[in-house]
């Protein structure tokens, strides 16, 4: 509890409010989803190895991927959560997620052949968009059969010499570290305002009022 007050007491209330507008904007929602992402970022980082002001930054840099290819905030906060555990946090994770994407989407030469050869894609048999949850899951499917080194040369071939350890920290986490995450973002509303409940009212007051003030925006 004590790690979690300070997550939040080291985002400033203007600093992340930017944040959050921006993502919102980006990611194609509205100033009525802020409450929403208020939310999701605090389920986040409660169950992650980050803050709200570095997951936001994160949200900045893969944003306008994430918009374009219809991905959810809630999927996108899990895959963020995930590289932050590893380390890879703020503006790092932030371009690796949008390397990955990018890569994923408009696939180079060497990407594509990992994915048709494990037969990865962001659409259905019928052509319908994924979520990133499952695109994350079918990876996470793949990669646990393969060995380290393995590992390492196809995570290359399709995330890039630079974002392949933020591929690699998603598709290696635990499981359990996975379904709880997952689980805690899934079932984020009103996280914003309960963590404000468990602190003290200097602390914890400072997510209800970034939560507030966006929804005044």
């Amino acid at each position: 509890m004590a790690r979690q007050k300070q997550r939040i007491a080291d985002s400033p209330v203007a600093t992340a409010s930017d944040i959050v507008t921006d993502a919102l904007t980006a990611m194609g929602y509205g100033a009525q989803d802020a409450g929403r992402l208020a939310d999701v970022m605090a389920a986040a980082s409660a169950n992650a190895n980050t803050n709200v002001e570095m997951m936001g930054k994160t949200f900045q840099y893969a944003a306008p991927i994430v918009g374009a290819l219809g991905y959810n905030m809630e999927d996108t906060a899990v895959a963020i959560g995930l590289m932050a555990n590893a380390g890879i946090k703020a503006d790092k994770a932030g371009t690796a997620l949008r390397s990955i994407l990018t890569r994923l989407s408009a696939p180079p030469k060497e990407c594509a052949e990992e994915m048709e050869r494990f037969g990865i894609s962001l659409t259905d048999s019928e052509g319908n968009m994924k979520s990133l949850t499952q695109v994350t899951t079918e990876l996470r499917s793949v990669f646990k059969n393969l060995s380290q080194t393995e590992q390492t040369s196809v995570a290359k071939h399709i995330a890039g010499a630079e974002a392949m350890s933020g591929l690699l920290a998603v598709v290696n986490a635990t499981e359990t570290d996975f379904q709880k995450l997952t689980a805690a973002v899934n079932e984020s509303n009103g996280a914003a305002e309960q963590m404000a409940n468990t602190m003290n009212d200097n602390v914890g007051g400072k997510l209800t009022l970034l939560k507030s003030k966006i929804e005044g925006i």
